[in-house]
């Protein structure tokens, strides 16, 4: 596998372990539609940025991190 696909993936992992951290769940699992909402970001893109399909932009980063209520350090920080 490509680094580049194992960061995204990565990513999307983390993503998925933060969104539990932070009590972002429904029926018991993370909300990736409650996600989106808090971030105004499409659940589409959220969906595809958590299975790891996604280059993220900066500014989509800072948008998560808003949604989660975190620093868009703690994003990177895997």
């Amino acid at each position: 596998m490509e680094w580049k696909e194992e960061v995204k993936i990565k990513f999307g992992e983390h993503l998925l372990s933060l969104l539990e951290e932070h009590g972002l769940k429904h029926d018991c699992k993370p909300s990736l539609r409650q996600l989106a909402i808090r971030s105004d970001l499409e659940y589409s893109n959220v969906q595809r940025i958590s299975k790891g399909q996604v280059d993220l932009a900066l500014t989509t980063i800072f948008s998560l991190a808003k949604g989660l209520d975190i620093k868009p350090m703690i994003l990177l920080d895997f």
